[in-house]
C-alpha cells in the first residue's frame, strides 16, 4: 500500500516531459506571461524562458486547455541573408542539438539566395529536422524575412502533440477515404 501511495505521489513528477529551454511539456502556458486565447488555444509570445538561447529574439509558447504546453517556437534576431553568422549559427544550434539526443530525420539543403528566394524575398534556407528518445520533434530553419533579412526558427513539438497530429491525419484520411466511397457508389 506504501508503495502505491508513493508511485501516485511521483506519477505526476513524470507526466510532465522536458520540453527545450528549461521548459515542461503540460505546463500552463500562462505561467511564463500573460496568454492569450482562442477556443480552447492558449499561447504567449515571451522573451523570457528559464534557459534562454543567445540567439532568440522571442519565444512563442502553445498548447491548449486540456493538454498545457505542446509546443515551443523560439524565432532569431534577425540576420543578413548573406551573413555567414546565419550558417555558422545554424551549425551551432544543430550541432547542439545532435548532442542534446536529437536524431536527424530530414535535410534540406536549399539556400536563401537561390533564384525563387531573391524574386519572392520570403522562402525557405536550409532546414533540418529530428526527434529525441522522448519522442520531442524539431524543426531548425533557416528563413528569409525579407530580401535582406533572414532568421532562424526553431519548433519543438511534443510527444503529445506529435500523437494529436497523427490522430488527427489518420482521421482526416479516413474522411478522404469515406468520400471517396461515397463518390464511387453514386455512379454503380
Amino acid at each position: 500500500m506504501k508503495k502505491l501511495a508513493l508511485l501516485l505521489v511521483l506519477l505526476p513528477l513524470y507526466a510532465h516531459g522536458v520540453a527545450p529551454f528549461g521548459l515542461k511539456w503540460g505546463d500552463d502556458v500562462s505561467l511564463y506571461e500573460e496568454a492569450k486565447h482562442q477556443g480552447d488555444d492558449i499561447w504567449v509570445q515571451t522573451q523570457v524562458v528559464p534557459k534562454a538561447l543567445s540567439i532568440a529574439e522571442h519565444y512563442l509558447l502553445s498548447g491548449d486547455v486540456q493538454h498545457g504546453l505542446l509546443q515551443v517556437t523560439m524565432t532569431s534576431y534577425k540576420y543578413g541573408v548573406h551573413a555567414d553568422e546565419l550558417n555558422d549559427d545554424f551549425q551551432i544550434v544543430k550541432q547542439s542539438l545532435i548532442k542534446s539526443g536529437y536524431l536527424k530525420t530530414d535535410y534540406v539543403a536549399s539556400e536563401l539566395s537561390s533564384y525563387q528566394c531573391v524574386l519572392q524575398g520570403t522562402c525557405s534556407g536550409k532546414r533540418w529536422y529530428a526527434i529525441d528518445e522522448d519522442g520531442t520533434y524539431v524543426a531548425l530553419e533557416q528563413l528569409a524575412k525579407t530580401r535582406q533579412d533572414a532568421y532562424i526558427k526553431m519548433t519543438f513539438k511534443s510527444p503529445e502533440l506529435m500523437e494529436i497530429e497523427a490522430e488527427r491525419e489518420e482521421l482526416k484520411q479516413l474522411k478522404q477515404q469515406d468520400k471517396l466511397n461515397s463518390d464511387k457508389l453514386a455512379f454503380d
